[in-house]
């Protein structure tokens, strides 16, 4: 069963990234950018670091078919990292696309106007995920040095991370409402979103390792 499980989750997580990227460049309603487009990698790379890899770094801490509580640790912190990695990408991409119209924070700098709230909302809220995922990347790798002196330390690190998955899904479904895609795609895209980073987020299949010490009789 709980094999069954894991893979239907990383079917699902898949699908989350997958639904967002042939929305972008897929013959659908909003849909059709190029892929040398570098305002369509923004979405692209982001749906990859948060929906997918991120849930799937997760779920790393709940599966039963990973192994003991180190494998789970190090496909753990691979995945973060990498989902890390891909975000700044992602962040990257938007910037670039941004820097000849001169719009960021959802302000137009040449226009002196700001874009609808929707999108306004979106910008600062991405800011804000953003900066806490490269709080939580540090954090992460300062918490498995201690743990291997035997020290405890960062004990909330589990729960931001929840937030910044489920502040995540929430900047995805902001997107959905400004981007120009059909209702029905709109809903899709958002209900995969918010049903993948609930079930990756919220599911406890066993005792999780994440506040759990390397080290036997470590102290907080």
């Amino acid at each position: 069963m709980a094999n069954f499980i894991d893979v239907g989750f990383l079917v699902a997580a898949l699908a989350a990234c997958v639904a967002v990227i042939f929305g972008m460049v897929g013959p659908v309603k909003g849909g059709g950018m190029a892929l040398s487009s570098t305002f369509a990698w923004h979405p692209i790379l982001m749906s990859v670091a948060f929906p997918c890899l991120m849930m799937l770094g997760r779920w790393a801490y709940v599966s039963d078919e990973i192994g003991d509580k180190e494998t789970q640790r190090s496909v753990h912190r691979g995945l973060m990292m990498l989902a890390t990695f891909i975000g700044i990408a992602g962040y990257v991409m938007i910037f670039m696309a941004h820097l000849p119209l001169k719009t960021f924070f959802g302000y137009n700098f040449s226009t002196k106007k700001w874009a609808v709230p929707t999108r306004v909302a979106h910008d600062w809220l991405g800011y804000a995920i953003l900066l806490m995922t490269l709080a939580q990347s540090a954090m992460g790798l300062y918490k498995l040095m201690s743990a291997r002196e035997g020290r405890s330390i960062f004990k909330f690190h589990g729960t931001m991370g929840k937030v910044v998955m489920v502040l995540s899904a929430v900047n995805i479904c902001l997107a959905c409402i400004f981007w120009g895609w059909s209702p029905g795609y709109k809903i899709f895209v958002a209900l995969l979103t918010v049903s993948v980073t609930a079930f990756g987020t919220f599911t406890q299949l066993r005792k999780a390792p994440e506040n759990t010490p390397i080290m036997e009789g470590s102290k907080a």
